[in-house]
């Protein structure tokens, strides 16, 4: 036996679900216009790509995307490439039911430039949070070393992706 589940929406709704999608399809294309570099996290390939390192790191999925954390005191890190002399920003994903000793910081070539703290922050969505990258950071440079580092006692993540964009 088998069952399958299907949404029913009235013409007003699916005339609404239809705006959000038109809505998702024009962020995402604009963001892809502004991607300087993006890393697969949590995949093999796109990680060895980004010379990804980490200590008392996990990997895994969920809801169709791969995720990395680490616990602990525990810390990743990855290159990214960057752009020298042109304004940009680190894109992070996070899962927003996420909470509960996520407290982390977010260093670009061992300077930290942003402390998160993950705390329900958007429940059962997918969520970016922007961190700006000061210019001195990416000045002369085509990539940069990325790295998320646990506070002790906590965990650093899950990161559900990554990306360095240009600011508009």
């Amino acid at each position: 036996w088998y069952t399958v589940y299907m949404d029913v929406f009235s013409s007003a709704q699916w005339d609404q679900k239809q705006k959000e999608y038109q809505e998702q399809l024009r962020i995402q294309k604009e963001m892809e216009a502004r991607t300087v570099d993006s890393i697969g996290i949590g995949q093999m390939q796109p990680e060895r790509d980004h010379n990804l390192e980490s200590e008392k790191s996990n990997v895994g999925e969920f809801g169709g995307h791969h995720w990395r954390d680490a616990r602990d005191g525990g810390w990743f890190a990855f290159d990214m490439k960057v752009l020298p002399d042109v304004p940009q920003e680190l894109v992070c994903t996070y899962w927003g039911s996420d909470g509960g000793g996520r407290e982390f910081d977010i260093l670009v070539d061992d300077v930290k430039i942003a402390t998160q703290n993950l705390n329900n922050d958007n429940p059962g969505k997918f969520w970016d949070a922007v961190y700006v990258i000061p210019l001195e950071l990416t000045k002369g440079k085509d990539k940069v070393r990325v790295k998320l580092a646990a506070h002790p006692g906590k965990s650093a993540g899950g990161l559900f992706g990554c990306r360095v964009l240009k600011i508009q």
